[in-house]
């Protein structure tokens, strides 16, 4: 069926319903918090969020989707679109309302398959799909949207382990061609591919418009850990060679969890860890992980490279692959308005039982960086674990948002609040904490048990713009979990 047609009758349709929960609203721009999917049945998680900076009201966001419908014994782990699926959602009202919508396939598309002794045949969305995962949207100062998704080994790309790009020009009603525009090929980059993610350059320089993606290898295989990225001049449709970010042999932490963001000036940043080749995937690694930017000035064609810090330790999240899985996700933000501002934060472990959400920034390119900053305003001495940090910018103000357990016993098994806290410049040009504003609607239970196994929760999403700070989580809605979002005026944080 012509996604075209698809699109514009759904884009007809998801007006009709909102989720809106109850509780208490930061007047009357305050969204509450709000369902974003339209599948009831599907769990969905990772879900950054970007915003149009030409209409704050047009929004995406996107998701790894699961879809707990497949047969015993297999149904914790496959669903009725493979271990993993993803959507790109988008809003044309500031996150009231959204439209979902499902670009990328895996596998052989929709399909119906009847299991003698059944009442019912279940119903595969995209039968044979393995894993298409790790989505992710932009939007450029032009009126472009993009999204992007990795696949494993699908048989609609045709066995390749790729990441295909879409762009719209109607905020997201639309998207285009048909199939995507291959960004990466892994078979092509003699290498595997992993947790590819966009960046688009609206710094109105020499390279505005640029479309990065960057990507890295998979702890899946034995090869040594890496980081790379490549552009688009003309919307995704061709690319440039791949550049390396990182450097070194087997210094680059095995799972890197590199994500980029450019500057004011155009500069291109990204940040990834650094560990020693003893920090294999799956044995727990206790050791000190190394923070590094990775910053371009010449539109990714070199990068030089600064540590942000160099005593870092992993928190063992559930929302993790495995327990044993290593990783450690940082945040990265530059500024948009003010060239060679960037933040970089991350959540340290305090021990077994404790983590905290740190935060150094930058206002030189990353030459030299603030002390490390505290951000969450529960005690420090209290356990409690903090996960999912995520970033963004409003002019001079710098937005946090994470995800702790202070209300409800501390531990990953408590349930969870979602906050967001922002810091102003004091007197001096200093950061410093300001106000913090819950945004869940009270204490959640925890998610994990919402999901397929396979299935980790490892980002959220966080916009500031002149109409408020938006942030996007997954939270549990009976058994499954459902993508949500709030939105709250900038005024609530005075």
């Amino acid at each position: 069926m012509n996604r075209l047609f698809v699109a514009t009758v759904a884009a007809a349709a998801f007006w009709l319903s909102t989720g809106v929960a109850a509780g208490a609203l930061y007047g009357s721009g305050d969204t509450g918090v709000v369902t974003v999917s339209s599948e009831p049945g599907n769990s969905e998680g990772e879900e950054p969020l970007a915003v149009n900076p030409l209409n704050p009201k047009q929004l995406t966001t996107v998701a790894n989707v699961f879809e707990p419908d497949f047969p015993a014994p297999l149904n914790p782990f496959i669903g009725g679109g493979g271990i993993q699926d993803t959507r790109v959602y988008s809003s044309q009202d500031g996150g009231r309302h959204w439209l979902t919508q499902k670009l990328d396939q895996g596998g052989l598309g929709r399909l119906e398959v009847p299991i003698p002794g059944e009442n019912s045949a279940p119903e595969f969305s995209n039968a044979f799909n393995i894993v298409n995962t790790d989505a992710d949207s932009v939007w450029d100062t032009h009126g472009n949207a993009y999204f992007e998704s990795g696949d494993i080994h699908g048989l609609y790309h045709q066995g390749n382990e790729v990441e295909t790009v879409w762009r719209s020009t109607d905020a997201g009603i639309s998207w285009g061609p048909d199939r995507g525009y291959t960004a990466v090929n892994a078979t092509e980059e003699h290498n595997e591919l992993d947790r590819p993610w966009l960046a688009v350059d609206n710094s109105g320089g020499p390279h505005d418009g640029r479309l990065y993606t960057t990507f890295e290898t998979t702890p899946f295989v034995n090869e040594p850990p890496q980081v790379y990225a490549k552009h688009s001049d003309d919307h995704g449709a061709t690319w440039s060679p791949t550049v390396r970010v990182d450097d070194g042999t087997y210094q680059t932490q095995w799972n890197p969890r590199a994500r980029p963001s450019v500057g004011a000036d155009g500069a291109l940043y990204v940040v990834y860890d650094r560990a020693p080749v003893t920090d294999t995937p799956f044995i727990s690694y206790e050791g000190p992980i190394v923070l590094v930017l990775a910053r371009s000035l010449d539109g990714g064609e070199t990068v030089a490279r600064a540590i942000v810090d160099s005593d870092v330790h992993r928190v063992t999240s559930p929302d993790e692959a495995t327990p044993a899985y290593t990783e450690m996700i940082p945040a990265i933000a530059a500024n948009p308005a003010h060239a060679g501002w960037v933040a970089v934060a991350w959540p340290q472990a305090e021990g077994a039982g404790s983590s905290r959400i740190l935060l150094r920034y930058s206002t030189d390119g990353g030459a030299h960086w603030s002390s490390r900053i505290d951000v969450a305003d529960d005690p420090a001495a209290q356990l409690d674990q903090h996960d999912h940090v995520t970033l963004a910018w409003f002019g001079a103000r710098l937005f946090v948002g994470w995800r702790d357990r202070r209300c409800c016993g501390g531990s990953f098994s408590s349930n969870y609040q979602q906050w967001v806290r922002v810091l102003k410049r004091d007197s001096a040009g200093a950061l410093i904490p300001g106000r913090s504003i819950e945004f869940s609607d009270g204490s959640q239970p925890p998610t994990t048990g919402g999901r397929g196994q396979l299935q980790p929760d490892e980002f959220q999403g966080l916009v500031a713009t002149k109409l408020g700070v938006g942030l996007t989580w997954s939270q549990l809605a009976g058994s499954v979990d459902h993508l949500s979002f709030r939105r709250v005026p900038l005024g609530a944080f005075k």
